[in-house]
This record gives structure tokens, C-alpha cells and sequence, in this order.
């Protein structure tokens, strides 16, 4: 996992602020674009695009990176929200995540 270690440290960022992570990607591509797909999960509907803002630039700043507001991109269709913005750390590729179903098992089983 050492080349999607800051999609791990993003995706827990994430889901601490409130949200429901369902992928983060960083595209293999000459822009070094990070894509986001969330799930509003506790997030206040109608405060998603500033949430999500908010929370991407607080993360970038951990790293040590000041990044405009206006350049992180978010488009909201119901409970979706996805996110892009540029930064060059970590590698490309993806980690997606599963929605618990209804009824199933999880947690240490014995």
C-alpha cells in the first residue's frame, strides 16, 4: 500500500470530516488530477460544495500546500458529491470503498 498512501490518508480525512467515501483516484495524467467520489453521509445538505472545499484545504495544508479555493471543483447531484483538484504527491491509481450492506456481518468475527 505504500504507493496509495496519501489516498488512504485523504480518505480518512474525509470520512472523519463527516463524509462517506466511495473512491479517491489520482489519474495518471500530465495535471497530476485527484478525483473524489463521496457520499454526503453526515454532511447538512445544501453545505456540500463548501464542506467539501473546506475540508480538501485543510487536508493540502497539512501537507504543506496553500491551494486556491476557487481550484478545488465540486459538483453535487443528490446525495453524490464529486470532487477534483491538482496536486503532484502520491501515485497514480485508485482506492474504492464499499457501502455496508443491510445485514451483513462486520467487525472481528470469532
Amino acid at each position: 500500500m505504500g504507493g496509495l498512501f496519501y489516498h488512504c490518508q485523504l480518505a480518512k480525512h474525509l470520512t472523519r470530516a463527516g463524509f462517506e467515501v466511495r473512491q479517491v483516484e489520482r489519474e495518471d495524467n500530465h495535471a497530476d488530477v485527484w478525483v473524489l467520489k463521496l457520499r454526503r453521509g453526515q454532511v447538512t445538505a445544501g453545505q456540500e460544495i463548501d464542506w467539501t472545499k473546506r475540508t480538501v484545504l485543510v487536508f493540502l495544508r497539512r501537507y504543506g500546500v496553500r491551494y486556491p479555493r476557487r481550484e478545488v471543483v465540486v459538483m453535487v447531484q443528490g446525495d453524490r458529491i464529486t470532487a477534483a483538484f491538482n496536486w503532484e504527491r502520491g501515485e497514480p491509481g485508485w482506492m474504492s470503498f464499499q457501502r455496508a450492506k443491510a445485514g451483513s456481518r462486520s467487525g472481528n468475527q470469532t
